[in-house]
């Protein structure tokens, strides 16, 4: 929806204040000479990304210098002067690329993100829908990953049509699911994994190894949702 702003927060939904923005992520390398292919999280890449600007690696205190950005398919390829080397660039493929929440002044009538994560959706008689826990884009629009009371989970598309009402700053979303095809779906589950150190390590080899032998005990432990 229009009302969204494009950029995550970094912040948790326990954070009195947000300090920094995503407006990136590192999915790829492009040559030797550590040029980053990006995915886009900002409607406004023109002012993100302008050569000299100084952006920074979440969870880190690196700070990168624009150089150079050309138009990707998707997305961006950007060049930054503390990235040389294809190497340097693979040691970033997943990090976030962010700004300080301070450089962005958001309209009163747009909310970020993690203002949507956490509020629980109803029906237009009241229901409840089940709890947003994700957001993503497809097709040019958000959809909401919702988590529903039974622990499926389904796909809402943020469009007029079935968003009937919102107001995720007063905790309220309303959803008219009226003719949709929408389906619910077994929520995912991230696999287990033992110790280990490094991918490959000896560790890591006899943690795999102990994982796929058979169990002499009958009791069974079974997963949650994290």
């Amino acid at each position: 929806m229009s009302q969204i702003a494009p950029e995550r927060t970094t912040s948790s939904k326990s954070a009195e204040t947000t300090t920094d923005l995503r407006v990136a992520q590192v999915r790829g390398v492009r040559g030797l000479d550590g040029t980053l292919r990006l995915e886009v999280l900002t409607d406004l890449p023109e002012q993100r990304f302008i050569p000299g600007a100084r952006l920074c690696v979440e969870g880190t205190e690196r700070v990168l210098t624009l150089l150079e950005v050309t138009p990707g398919s998707p997305g961006l390829f950007a060049r930054f002067g503390e990235v040389q080397s294809r190497l340097a660039g693979e040691r970033l493929v997943g990090a976030y690329i962010t700004i300080p929440a301070a450089e962005v002044q958001v309209p009163p009538d747009r909310v970020l993100w993690d203002e949507v994560i956490g509020v629980t959706v109803r029906d237009t008689q009241g229901e409840i829908i089940g709890e947003i826990r994700d957001l993503y884009r497809a097709g040019g629009a958000e959809v909401y990953v919702v988590h529903t009371p039974d622990g499926g989970e389904i796909d809402l598309p943020a469009v007029a049509a079935v968003i009937v009402e919102f107001a995720p700053r007063d905790g309220r979303i309303v959803a008219d699911l009226t003719g949709s095809e929408l389906t619910v779906r077994a929520a995912k589950t991230p696999p287990r994994r033992g110790p280990q150190k490094t991918p490959g390590s000896v560790a890591s080899l006899r943690a795999a190894k102990a994982s796929r032998r058979p169990k002499k005990s009958a009791a069974k432990r079974v997963a949650g949702d994290t």
